[in-house]
């Protein structure tokens, strides 16, 4: 199951239901893992942070103890189709979200987010939500 960035956030936060979500995919054996679009919001947050080096030991050990998945060239491809399908016809989807999509589509991975509705609507990729 991939994480998006808003569950990572929220469970080094220490959010509640993120919190039981985490437990609850775990008590399933499934594991969670986190993408390269993630990471790249994760790291842009820290640059933009009045703590970065406090944070950055907490959120590069947080992130070093979950499986990664790269954006390689299919989840790219796949990705961009999803970015311009929903610009042609009208919806939004951040580029960010698009490529955790194609990740998750080309992987057949649900996507573990509070954030279901950028979502929705696209086509092969369903939404664990919290």
């Amino acid at each position: 199951m991939i994480a998006d960035t808003a569950f990572l956030i929220d469970l080094m936060v220490g959010d509640e239901a993120a919190v039981e979500k985490a437990r609850d995919v775990e008590s399933r054996s499934i594991p969670i893992t986190v993408t390269a679009p993630s990471v790249f919001e994760l790291i842009v947050g820290l640059s933009l942070s009045e703590k970065p080096e406090e944070e950055k030991t907490r959120i590069m050990g947080f992130l070093e103890s979950l499986p990664f998945l790269p954006l390689d060239s299919e989840s790219a491809k796949e990705g961009g189709r999803i970015y311009g399908d929903k610009r042609r016809a009208g919806s939004q989807i951040n580029p960010e979200d698009a490529m955790i999509a194609g990740i998750a589509k080309v992987h057949g991975e649900r996507v573990l987010t509070r954030n279901a509705e950028h979502f929705r609507g696209v086509e092969g990729v369903s939404v664990e939500p919290y």
